[in-house]
């Protein structure tokens, strides 16, 4: 078991990794549809959705629809920070919260593949565009509930 953790750790980090560094980089505010869950948590959540405004980029217009794979865990339901910092790598987005949002903030290459690296500039009140991060503050915590006795 903790050896499946670890790989899919270092999966996730090597994939995001990658998308940095491929042409394109595109922000987009997403209308969240559907989300299917992967077999086992942690894992890459399907996320479904349409494309409601486009930031950055050309490769997506609105009205397009989108997926993408989202990791996603069984823990941690809160609202990742608007405030991104570099070096915290990929952000494990709990599943009930995924399945309640109806949108969402998502840096993405040309090809739909989230990019792990804070953007340089914000974006409207949703601030730094970071992989795929849920805009729905008030169906979730801002702040992990352990940290409330």
């Amino acid at each position: 078991m903790a050896l499946r953790n670890i790989i899919l750790a270092c999966a996730l980090i090597l994939s995001a990794a990658g998308p940095a560094w491929s042409a394109g980089d595109n922000v987009v505010l997403v209308a969240a549809s559907k989300v299917d869950l992967p077999f086992k948590l942690p894992g890459l959540c399907r996320l479904n959705g349409t494309v409601s405004q486009v930031w950055e980029g050309k490769t997506f217009h609105p009205g397009q629809a989108l997926v993408l794979n989202a990791p996603c865990s069984a823990g941690n339901s809160y609202m990742t920070p608007a405030n991104a910092v570099r070096g915290q790598g990929v952000h494990l987005i709990a599943v009930d919260v995924l399945l309640k949002s109806k949108q969402g903030l998502a840096r993405i290459d040309d090809a739909g593949n989230l990019i792990w690296q804070p953007s340089e500039r914000f974006y409207g009140p949703w601030g730094v565009a970071f992989g795929y991060r849920v805009l729905d503050g008030a169906l979730v915590p801002a702040v992990p509930d352990r940290l409330h006795p």
